[in-house]
């Protein structure tokens, strides 16, 4: 879980608003939290990664721009991975072609991610999503 925390201090990087390459810039993989998924603690990884989701929101907030953002994390089941991410949007704005679920807690995403469950493509991909406002 160290990953985790030390990506808190990456922080957010804000484009020209081009939300693929905000994405794609922004994105972070953790494939190898765990070698064991049955010792993992949930509740402990979901805890980092929402410490983490934090830091990067408070980055944002301070970054002078006073545009909205939404920082967010899945579990991409093709790779295996845990992957977070950042846009300059709202959580409506998401870059994916898959239909979003987004869910409450950290902790549903990364349940599916210790399952190592894998997503039928017509099923909704879950997201848990945290955002910034913009400047009114």
């Amino acid at each position: 879980m160290d990953i985790i925390k030390e990506t808190a201090e990456v922080g957010v990087w804000r484009g020209t608003g081009n939300l693929d390459e905000e994405a794609l810039e922004n994105i972070e993989y953790f494939p190898d939290l765990i070698d064991d998924a049955e010792d993992a603690d949930s509740a402990e990884l979901a805890a980092a990664l929402a410490d983490t989701m934090e830091a990067w929101l408070q980055d944002a907030a301070s970054d002078g721009t006073g545009r909205p953002g939404v920082v967010y994390v899945w579990y991409d089941d093709h790779a295996g991975q845990l992957r977070m991410s950042f846009v300059s949007a709202g959580r409506d704005d998401l870059p994916f072609r898959a239909s979003l679920l987004f869910v409450d807690r950290a902790q549903d995403v990364v349940e599916e991610f210790l399952a190592r469950e894998y997503r039928d493509p017509s099923d909704q991909l879950k997201v848990f999503a945290l955002e910034v406002a913009g400047a009114v």
